[in-house]
């Protein structure tokens, strides 16, 4: 994000208000995105807006649809099994290789969001969760050292981001799930510190199995039955360690 002079680009903040809009789904699927009343809403200008719509665009979170402008596109059954399958195996990668390269103070900076997103969880703050959880998994993908699967990584997760505030908005006790996830996150920061990838990609498919199958209990419950086909195993791209890391 470019910033100039301390502050952030006005296209920047549109950007981020928006995705938050999204996110939180008070801009709902399949609903017509309206520049002038984005305008009045965030009180930005319309450049600025319209750069953000097109990054989110870009993002997936907004379809282009003939005779009716932008929308915020719509999530299928469909979708959800191959964001999975997906998410699944790009996340098998990424940890591994994090596994194989993270540094002390990145380990570190995982312990620090891991705690403030059980703090949030605590509290109930879900949208915070969300985002504390998204900190969480970026912060390991950029320790993998691979700017070309982190960059299709966060290309495709911002549509796990929207489903895992639908969840929220649905189950009577997310902390159930937030429990598990928190678990979760403090194996992998094990994981990362004595270098156990076989073990790290293990927790990390079950992690995402586990979110899998709760998303579509909330949007079609017999979906599941349909389990997105990723291996448990190592992947064969992965390559051996780093001499130089």
């Amino acid at each position: 994000m470019d910033i100039q002079k301390g502050k952030i680009r006005l296209s920047d903040k549109a950007y981020m208000l928006i995705r938050e809009l999204i996110i939180s789904m008070q801009l709902r699927p399949g609903e017509k995105v309206d520049e002038g009343d984005l305008e009045q809403r965030l009180s930005i200008g319309r450049t600025p807006i319209r750069e953000a719509l097109q990054r989110l665009a870009v993002d997936g979170l907004l379809d282009q649809m003939a005779g009716r402008g932008l929308i915020v596109r719509s999530v299928s059954i469909d979708d959800v099994k191959s964001l999975f399958e997906a998410m699944t195996a790009l996340e098998q990668v990424l940890v591994q290789l994090a596994v194989q390269r993270i540094r002390p103070e990145e380990i570190t900076k995982l312990e620090e969001i891991s705690k403030k997103h059980k703090e949030a969880q605590e509290r109930k703050e879900y949208l915070q969760v969300t985002y504390l959880n998204i900190a969480f998994h970026r912060s390991y993908y950029e320790a993998s050292g691979n700017h070309f699967l982190v960059t299709a990584m966060e290309k495709i997760s911002s549509q796990s981001e929207r489903l895992a505030y639908l969840c929220y908005t649905k189950e009577s006790n997310p902390n159930d799930y937030n429990e598990l996830a928190v678990d979760d996150h403090k194996r992998l920061i094990e994981c990362f510190k004595s270098g156990n990838s076989e073990q790290a990609t293990t927790i990390i498919t079950d992690h995402y199995r586990r979110f899998f199958l709760r998303v579509c209990h909330y949007m079609e419950p017999r979906a599941s039955l349909i389990v997105p086909q990723v291996s448990n195993g190592l992947l064969d791209i992965i390559a051996t360690e780093d001499k130089d890391r």
